[in-house]
């Protein structure tokens, strides 16, 4: 469960690390560039792919109740990405991986400036995304009940869709999603 005072490293446009480092709640008031990691699920069937996504908690202090890749995570300070996509699916799925069941895809660029529960939340952030290839059973699964209230496996066609008819309901985002499908594709066959 996160607190306002985890500490995070600050990160220059190139993504290296300044030797500054911030407070969680800060980083989010004044909109300071730091890392995250966003671990995607997806498991094949003979009617298609499947994606694993974590319905957030309602009381998150960014998109509540939206559903969102199945971990996600800040990076911390002194921490790397592939040891905080480790410690998130521990975390938050109750899945032990090892380091090298997590295949880093790419990296992105977070801006966002929004209002939740009536606070401002600047979220800008360099994520680092990884799939976890790994054949997850749904027994293995034990979500993390403070930050996430379900886990549901969406068709990989229909979340398209609803992504696509702009569903308030979901915080993923649609070009890192095609990206993270292209990439599941050639590496999961």
């Amino acid at each position: 469960m996160y607190t306002d005072n985890e500490l995070f490293d600050i990160l220059n446009e190139s993504g290296e690390k300044t030797g500054q480092t911030m407070e969680r709640g800060e980083v989010h008031r004044t909109g300071a560039l730091h890392g995250s990691v966003h671990i995607w699920v997806i498991r094949r069937r003979l009617e298609g792919s499947e994606v694993l996504l974590q319905k957030r908690a309602s009381d998150k202090d960014s998109y509540p109740d939206c559903w969102d890749a199945a971990s996600t995570g800040h990076i911390n300070a002194g921490e790397d990405s592939l040891s905080a996509a480790v410690r998130e699916v521990e975390e938050e799925l109750g899945i032990n991986a090892a380091p090298s069941e997590l295949i880093p895809l790419f990296r992105c660029r977070v801006r966002e400036d929004n209002v939740f529960n009536g606070k401002r939340f600047i979220n800008n952030e360099i994520t680092r995304v990884y799939l976890l290839r790994r054949d997850i059973r749904d027994e293995e699964l034990i979500p993390e009940r403070a930050e996430i209230s379900e886990l549901k496996w969406f068709g990989a066609e229909r979340l398209g869709v609803l992504l696509e008819s702009g569903s308030g309901d979901f915080c993923v985002d649609r070009e890192e999603l095609r990206e993270v499908l292209s990439c599941a594709e050639s590496l999961l066959g």
